[in-house]
């Protein structure tokens, strides 16, 4: 069996960057956990900055952007957490909790027959 080939890169590139990932990855742990026990206390405005922090680190990151919805509609910004939403399930067409806050936020909004059609999708999405 022959061994595995290893792409070669210029000494210290590859660990360079599996630095950056790794730092990346914690920066991004980091907001986001402050940001979820943010969250779970109530104190949405402080957590919704964690979570922005967490999006800037990872744009991709949809767990950010769908706590970030959920504290703008506890904060009674429904508006701005449909968009949140919107970007999400541009991310990640089939992604449940995408669909539920965006009925959420629909249903605050007092769009409710769009938010009804976001609840049937949770379903779908699983």
């Amino acid at each position: 069996m022959k061994p595995p080939v290893t792409p070669i890169a210029p000494s210290g590139l590859s660990s360079q960057s599996a630095t950056l990932t790794s730092l990346q990855d914690s920066s991004f742990q980091r907001w986001y956990g402050e940001g979820e026990r943010l969250a779970n206390a109530g104190a949405y405005e402080r957590a919704l900055r964690c979570f922005e922090e967490a999006a800037i680190v990872d744009p991709q990151a949809v767990s950010a952007l769908i706590y970030q919805a959920v504290c703008l509609i506890h904060l009674g910004q429904p508006k701005q957490g449909l968009a949140l939403t919107e970007q999400v399930l541009a991310i990640a067409p089939d992604h449940a909790q995408g669909w539920l806050f965006r009925g959420v936020a629909l249903h605050r909004v007092g769009r409710y027959p769009e938010a009804y059609r976001c609840y049937a999708q949770v379903s779908h999405s699983h």
